[in-house]
C-alpha cells in the first residue's frame, strides 16, 4: 500500500505560471499541477527548435490555459504573471551551437527574461 502524504498541497486552488510549459519539463509539470488543483497558466513561444509542442499537452488541453509569448516580451510576460502565487521558470534557449552563434539571443532568453 503507498504511503500518504500528510504535506498540505499548496497549490490547490492557486494560480500557477509555468514558462516553457509546452516543453518536455513544463508540460509534465503542468500536469502534476492539474491534478493537484492548480489553475494553470502554460506561456510558450513555440520557437521550433526549443522543444514546445501542444501534443506535450495531450490530455489535460482542456484544463489549462495556453499563451503564446515571448518571456523576453517586457510589456505581455507582467500582464500574464499579475496575480500569480507561484512562477515556474522554465523557458529556455536550448541549443548549444545557437548560443555559441548567438550568444546575445542566448542570453536574453536565459538570462535577461
Amino acid at each position: 500500500m503507498p504511503v500518504r502524504s500528510r504535506q498540505p498541497n499548496p497549490f490547490a486552488g492557486r494560480r500557477v505560471v509555468v514558462t516553457g510549459g509546452l516543453g518536455f519539463i513544463g508540460s509534465n509539470l503542468a500536469g502534476r499541477l492539474v491534478r493537484l488543483g492548480a489553475d494553470v497558466l502554460l506561456v510558450d513561444s513555440l520557437i521550433p527548435q526549443y522543444g514546445g509542442n501542444l501534443f506535450n499537452i495531450r490530455g489535460i488541453e482542456r484544463r489549462v490555459t495556453v499563451n503564446i509569448a515571448d518571456v523576453r516580451d517586457p510589456h505581455g510576460l507582467p500582464h500574464l504573471l499579475r496575480g500569480a502565487d507561484f512562477l515556474f521558470n522554465l523557458a529556455g534557449q536550448t541549443s548549444h551551437m545557437d548560443s555559441m552563434e548567438n550568444p546575445g539571443t542566448d542570453l536574453a532568453i536565459n538570462c535577461e527574461a
